[in-house]
């Protein structure tokens, strides 16, 4: 082999090898770079349908600080954690990173908390959480839909939920021998013990003791776990209308039942303990009334 033909091979061998050093420099952390600056990691690929700006994303996400703890994980919610693709917040954001993706692929993306946090969630920091640290956010597209195919999606989950409410609702209300209707759709009002001394109006205190528990009879919340009745005034747009409705009802002494469809309760966010799309049932004792806001008031 001629001299020169020898060098021709190791010039080309140590740009190989220059290159491959280059590439493993550049992706060693097995993350690639987007020209705005945003590493990702395609995990699995399936070729489904791709969002376009407008569509709507359900996703299952998870986000985690540099060492590996977990700050989010949408599971929480399931199915009902839906994303509209929006152009990215700043460059390299996170969005870039869903527009890349199909159904029922995965990636995970690094992207700078100070930036997520600032353009994005707007929102400050969390404490442990620094400027120029990178957070890890995993993410599943589980379904791409247009804005008509979710609402239509959502009018029928809509529903389903209502109808298997109203069953569950009508089972209670049997196996607890209260043959009654509806005072007005999901209201449904049992007066246990007729009260003889003054019925509340607007502006006025009430005293109440109450329980309160899910169709299964498991008590969420109620006097006896405060322990202290409620004080409050009457009409102060801080309880549920249906609420206000059967205290204004009654008199002092009285006791009733509420049962309530999440419609008329919590609706499809819920609050506290009570789940999203959860019916709920109210004993309510009206304990005392005070004229005009003659007593103290809690919350």
């Amino acid at each position: 082999m001629s001299r020169q033909r020898h060098n021709n091979y190791l010039y080309r061998g140590i740009a190989v090898l220059c290159m491959a050093w280059l590439v493993y420099s550049c992706n060693k952390d097995g993350f690639s770079i987007t020209g705005s600056g945003l590493k990702y990691h395609l995990i699995e690929q399936k070729g489904g349908r791709k969002p376009l700006p407008g569509e709507m994303m359900r996703l299952h996400l998870v986000y985690k600080d540099k060492e590996g703890r977990e700050l989010y994980n949408s599971g929480v919610l399931g199915d009902a954690f839906v994303l509209e693709l929006t152009a990215p917040t700043f460059k390299g954001g996170l969005e870039e990173g869903f527009a890349m993706m199909g159904e029922g692929d995965s990636a995970a993306f690094l992207v700078p908390a100070d930036s997520v946090f600032d353009k994005t969630f707007k929102q400050v920091l969390p404490a442990g959480i620094r400027k120029g640290d990178l957070l890890r956010f995993e993410v599943r597209m589980k379904k791409v839909m247009s804005v008509k195919e979710f609402r239509d999606e959502d009018r029928t989950t809509a529903k389903k939920n209502n109808e298997a409410e109203q069953r569950a609702i009508e089972f209670y209300l049997g196996n607890n021998n209260m043959n009654v209707q509806p005072v007005k759709p999901g209201v449904y009002y049992i007066s246990f013990r007729e009260g003889k001394g003054e019925k509340p109006v607007q502006g006025d205190s009430v005293e109440i003791r109450y329980t309160a528990r899910f169709l299964d009879g498991q008590v969420y919340d109620g006097s006896a776990q405060k322990g202290s009745n409620l004080l409050y005034m009457l009409g102060d747009g801080l309880r549920l209308l249906a609420w206000e409705e059967a205290v204004a009802s009654m008199r002092e002494g009285g006791l009733s039942r509420l049962v309530l469809s999440s419609a008329a309760a919590y609706g499809s966010s819920g609050r506290g303990p009570v789940p999203p799309d959860t019916p709920v049932v109210f004993d309510i004792e009206l304990v005392k009334v005070y004229k005009k806001g003659a007593a103290r008031h809690n919350k």
